[in-house]
């Protein structure tokens, strides 16, 4: 398996679904180890929308679980509060961990639409919709 070749693939899709819900978008692919495999910001996107998918790849990659899912686990008083005190984790929904032979491979973010617009982008492009 090629994880550059599979994290082209992903953010042609997810370009793809965010020109069908007309919303720009940024993309990024991170490798379990926390580094970056591709980083793509779609005419339009917001520049800020680079380090949110960033931070929502990263975040993926390194808890193995979606952004969205992570966020009750991490509001006051909940078991993995402190982990948002760490300035490259994001539990703002729009990131998923990729999954390749039974495991966790590279974690994907998509950032420049609302939190719902990023996750049903993500999701639609990664066939969960």
């Amino acid at each position: 398996m090629d994880l550059l070749s599979l994290a082209k693939s992903i953010a042609g899709l997810v370009e793809a679904e965010s020109v069908v819900a007309n919303v720009p978008v940024s993309v990024t692919v991170i490798d379990i180890h926390g580094n970056i495999v591709l980083q793509h910001r779609m005419n339009g996107a917001l520049a800020f929308s680079m380090l949110l998918s960033e931070r929502k790849a990263y975040t993926s990659a390194l808890v193995q679980m979606r952004t969205a899912d992570l966020f009750p686990l991490v509001q006051p008083g909940k078991e993995l509060f402190h982990l948002m005190s760490q300035d490259e984790f994001c539990a703002m929904g729009g990131g998923a961990p990729l999954h390749y032979g039974g495991k966790v491979i590279a974690g994907v973010g998509v950032s420049g639409g609302t939190v719902e617009q990023d996750v049903a982008i993500l999701d639609a492009a990664l066939g969960r919709s």
